[in-house]
């Protein structure tokens, strides 16, 4: 079985992290912020440069020329990059379905719109990271999700011959892309979703991750 992973409000609630990371580029930049967490986290779900377009919209700060758009971005991610860790915390039970699923064999990655290089650091700084035989993130390819072929590529890293895929994620993101690649969505319900959970076509939810492996044993 090959298991791919949403890794921002499925495995992991890095709103705080990344909060503070946008909220430190406001004061530097702009001498503008703070934007509170509950705010920021509905930001999250298309990458960096969109958590910053929001940022900057909410700070008043509109039509940013594209060099201080960029210069907003590359500070953001250094200051994010400084600590990606500190403040994220790992949804309950994550590391033991994580844990139970790697004893039973499945194959597993990480799909997520957060560059590649930060989510390693995020995970790495989690004790997470041996769990993940791959991650595609969003400067991984030209695309990034609901474009299919992130999770196409994961896949493709865990192996032809691995077995059926199936896509954890918790967002209406997450929807489209799992259907345009055409695997399975399992959705996690306590993350950053914005419609309700009764308006998600999926194989099967579950709001905590002790539910996670049988579950899969349900669905698979």
């Amino acid at each position: 079985m090959r298991l791919i992973f949403d890794l921002d409000g499925t495995l992991i609630d890095s709103a705080p992290d990344l909060c503070h990371a946008a909220n430190r580029m406001l004061e530097e930049l702009y001498g503008a912020g703070p934007i509170p967490v509950e705010t920021f986290a509905t930001f999250i779900g298309q990458g960096l440069p969109k958590q910053l377009e929001r940022s900057l919209r909410y700070a008043g700060i509109e039509n940013p020329s594209e060099e201080e758009f960029e210069r907003a971005l590359q500070t953001f991610k250094r200051f994010y990059g400084e600590e990606p860790a500190s403040r994220t915390i790992v949804f309950p039970g994550v590391r033991e379905a994580l844990d139970e699923l790697h004893r039973a064999g499945a194959k597993m990655a990480v799909c997520t719109n957060k560059s590649e290089d930060l989510a390693w650091k995020a995970l790495e700084g989690l004790g997470m990271a041996d769990y993940f035989d791959a991650l595609v993130g969003g400067e991984t390819l030209p695309v990034r999700k609901p474009h299919p072929e992130p999770l196409h590529e994961c896949a493709r890293r865990l192996g032809e011959d691995a077995g059926p895929v199936f896509y954890v994620g918790d967002s209406e993101t997450d929807e489209e892309a799992a259907h345009a690649a055409g695997y399975p969505l399992l959705l996690y319900t306590e993350g950053y979703r914005k419609k309700p959970v009764e308006e998600f076509d999926s194989a099967g939810t579950f709001g905590h991750f002790r539910e996670l492996p049988e579950l899969l044993k349900q669905v698979a």
